[in-house]
């Protein structure tokens, strides 16, 4: 009896090295997944909305809202994005673009270049049909403020956050639902040692605070 219970648990050995490669299999094809979807955020969150609606599945109607503004501002600004002179970050909690101040501002300066307004305006229209909250902050390097306008550059990095703000309030975004916040030299991109990594320190990011995460009619 004992001889045949051995040679039964003998065979069924197998078993044990297949479970392991097949969990190791669902775990590389996750981070695959995670990889592409996380490179291409709004593609795949408007298919799996789409998806959902075939299924009689109906998605909260604020997130239909704010997949549709991610997918219009990534189109519009697809080239800017491309070329890096704009970066675009979609998570579960916010959609945040980056701007380099060379982008928006000169150097020295919180008055908006006129060529911003043809970044700015694409992103106005998709705020305008959400309600969502946004935070503009904005982030220097950490070089000396030059000239006596600014006392410094925690000062300059907030009147250009305003200075977005004033911009989008003037093209209709209520200013309720505007936050902005100057860090100045204290949050860092990169180190500040390399002309480089000064340039990825000037900065404006602009955060929409997304409101996916909640059923519909929550408070």
């Amino acid at each position: 009896m004992r001889a045949t219970e051995a040679k039964k648990a003998n065979t069924q050995l197998w078993m044990v090295p297949y479970a392991d490669l097949m969990s190791t299999l669902v775990i590389l094809f996750l981070a695959l997944y995670g990889f592409a979807y996380n490179s291409k955020r709004p593609e795949y969150e408007e298919a799996l909305a789409r998806m959902q609606e075939e299924l009689g599945i109906r998605p909260p109607q604020e997130r239909k809202k704010e997949i549709e503004a991610a997918s219009k501002v990534e189109s519009e600004l697809k080239d800017r994005i491309k070329e890096g002179s704009l970066g675009m970050e979609v998570t579960v909690s916010r959609i945040k673009l980056t701007f380099p101040s060379p982008v928006l501002f000169d150097s020295g300066s919180a008055a908006l270049k006129p060529a911003a307004r043809r970044v700015l305006d694409p992103i106005a229209g998709s705020l305008l049909k959400m309600d969502n909250q946004v935070i503009v902050e904005g982030y220097t390097d950490s070089s000396p403020v030059v000239g006596r306008r600014f006392a410094s550059n925690r000062e300059l990095s907030l009147m250009r956050a305003f200075s977005v703000i004033d911009y989008l309030v003037k093209k209709g975004v209520d200013p309720s639902r505007l936050t902005a916040f100057g860090y100045g030299e204290y949050r860092p991109a990169a180190p500040n040692d390399t002309p480089q990594g000064r340039l990825k320190n000037r900065r404006i990011e602009l955060i929409i605070v997304r409101q996916a995460g909640k059923e519909e009619g929550t408070p």
